[in-house]
């Protein structure tokens, strides 16, 4: 669990930028569209991930330095590549973090608010068409530019996996080449176990390896702010905030967990919360509006608040 909800926690930007590229068990879905959650309970298959990180990096070293080595292959380019495999399997978790445009999760979060926004009229443009239509332009070019960064961020990622895959084949074939003349891959039992410990450890590495690493991120995180916090804060301390919602829509009051829609009895709206909004309550609250344009006011000022 990423922490108590009845402990207040505030977190720092640090903590949830890891907190939303950890994995996490839930997709968030309103009136058609759909984005990975930024802040929810993470994934069950974690264990998963840790154990087929460690079988990618045990099957990489004893392959190296059980097989390889003392096949003749140079230890210095074994090292390489054991070190390169984890390195880029790892790769895009830390541009996530390093790079705003390389972080897939935000990214995809910004496509789906832009998206609502481009579909929900702000208030103040219900009897004005060429402010909403003006608004939509300016929203279009930005939703352009995401999708470009969703593109390339998706594109390096792909370029990772393919030189993951081209270190196993170099792995099969250096050990091929130490091989005496007249002799195949499958002729000696070594070369059977060089084919499938390179071929699942890059398998491994792709599936496993960077969402272990950006767990373990965030649990490091975790154990180093969240206790820390606790430990000076004191029990109760609740730190309310307002967000108005500017977009059109029949508003419900409604309340889930640390977040509560208000509407006054001029049908005028605003969100309280509590340090941080997390996705099941932007999923709660929105479900509990009847009318659609609400559910996409109330979802657009919660992820601008994630955001």
């Amino acid at each position: 669990m990423p922490y108590s909800r009845e402990s207040y926690f505030d977190p720092p930007q640090s903590y949830k930028e890891k907190w939303s590229l950890a994995p996490q068990g839930s997709v968030l879905h309103i009136d058609g569209l759909k984005t990975k959650t930024m802040y929810a309970e993470l994934s069950s298959a974690i264990p998963l991930y840790y154990i087929l990180m460690f079988l990618a990096i045990g099957f990489d070293i004893y392959l190296g330095f059980a097989i390889l080595s003392k096949s003749g292959v140079n230890i210095a380019l074994i090292s390489v590549g054991v070190i390169a495999d984890f390195f880029l399997a790892i790769l895009p978790f830390l541009l996530a973090v390093k790079i705003d445009a390389r972080n897939y999760i935000r990214t995809e979060n910004k496509i789906f608010q832009t998206l609502l926004e481009i579909k929900t009229r702000l208030i103040v443009e219900k009897d004005n068409e060429s402010n909403y239509k003006e608004r939509v332009r300016d929203k279009e070019r930005a939703l352009k530019k995401l999708r470009r960064d969703q593109k390339t961020t998706q594109i390096l990622k792909y370029l990772f996996i393919i030189i993951i895959l081209a270190i196993a084949a170099f792995k099969i074939y250096t050990f091929y080449s130490v091989l005496p003349p007249g002799f195949s891959l499958f002729s000696v039992a070594n070369g059977k176990i060089v084919i499938l410990f390179s071929v699942l450890c890059a398998i491994f590495h792709i599936i496993g390896s960077e969402k272990a690493f950006a767990h373990l991120m965030f649990w490091s995180s975790k154990n180093t702010t969240y206790e820390k916090q606790m430990e000076l804060k004191e029990a109760g301390n609740e730190n309310t905030e307002a967000l108005e919602i500017p977009y059109l829509g029949q508003y419900k009051p409604a309340k889930f967990k640390n977040t509560e829609v208000v509407v006054d009895e001029d049908g005028n709206a605003k969100i309280n919360y509590i340090n941080i909004i997390w996705d099941d309550e932007i999923k709660e609250l929105a479900q509990r509006q009847g009318d659609q344009n609400a559910r996409q006011g109330l979802t657009i000022v919660c992820k601008q608040q994630q955001l």
